[in-house]
């Protein structure tokens, strides 16, 4: 049995590629036992063998190349166990944020899927919601620029591992006076449902009482709003129900997903006893 391998047979006994072994030797990690001076061929030893390995498992514990290089400087029992336990911590955080990940990915697929078979729309309909719990600044505005900004500070704030893109959760808070005067887009208020507390500031944390909503469905942008509450104020009282709160406007299906307006989904919950 030989003693030297060639590159490419060092590299493929672990299953890694002669580029990754050029690397190694560049920075330091691994360099070969004997490089040719005429060819400039790089030889490695089979007694390497243990240490590429190593490499190979650390790096795949998602270890740096510096923080292997001072795992190999000074190796003993209670170093390797510290590390690999600092190492299972990260990996278990890993799977638990991607677990979330996937939970969250999976409900929104659901949510698109569910909410692109509406066909009802325009359709009025009384809803007996439970209570919700939002994150908002409080702060009205029609300005399309300001809003945004107002959106990404929403964002920011729940720090969540999963993204709000494609979800059902960004909502805009019509004042109830605003619908009792006629001003159905005088303004608006930004908001976020929120699925945890948990590092949420609690001065921005409201809840949406529980109760009876007169809902419908509508395609558009945001301020194509007041016609349909104009719609839904009538059905209202033709039906004896009188607005009770502030009126809600959910993004079903958003610009996230789509930038066809005929796609894009709103409802209008209004509060009513």
């Amino acid at each position: 049995m030989k003693d030297k391998l060639s590159i490419g047979e060092f590299a493929k006994s672990r299953n890694i590629t002669t580029e990754t072994l050029r690397h190694y030797d560049r920075v330091g990690l691994l360099k070969p036992v004997k490089v040719d001076s005429k060819t400039g061929y790089r030889y490695y030893s089979i007694l390497q063998y243990e240490q590429l390995g190593t490499i190979k498992e650390l790096r795949q514990l998602g270890m740096s190349i510096d923080e292997i290089k001072k795992y190999f400087d000074n190796r003993n029992l209670e170093q390797s166990v510290n590390i690999l336990k600092y190492k299972h911590n990260e990996l278990k955080n890993r799977i638990k944020e991607l677990q979330q990940l996937e939970e969250n990915i999976d409900e929104k697929i659901k949510h698109l899927e569910d909410i692109s078979k509406v066909s009802d729309l325009k359709d009025i309909v009384i809803k007996d919601i439970k209570e919700r719990e939002i994150i908002t600044f409080d702060r009205y505005s029609k300005d399309e620029i300001d809003l945004s900004y107002i959106c990404l500070k929403l964002e920011n704030e729940l720090k969540e591992i999963a993204p709000i893109v494609a979800s059902n959760r960004y909502g805009a808070i019509i004042k109830q006076e605003d619908i009792k005067s006629n001003k159905y887009i005088e303004s608006v208020n930004m908001f976020l449902f929120i699925r945890d507390r948990e590092n949420i500031d609690e001065d921005y944390i409201k809840t949406i009482p529980k109760g009876r909503y007169a809902c419908m469905y509508y395609k558009g942008i945001i301020w194509d709003i007041e016609p349909n509450i104009k719609k839904m104020i009538k059905y209202i009282e033709k039906q004896g129900y009188e607005v009770c709160g502030d009126a809600l406007q959910i993004s079903q299906i958003d610009i996230s997903v789509t930038d066809k307006k005929e796609e894009v989904l709103y409802e209008i919950q209004i509060p009513v006893e």
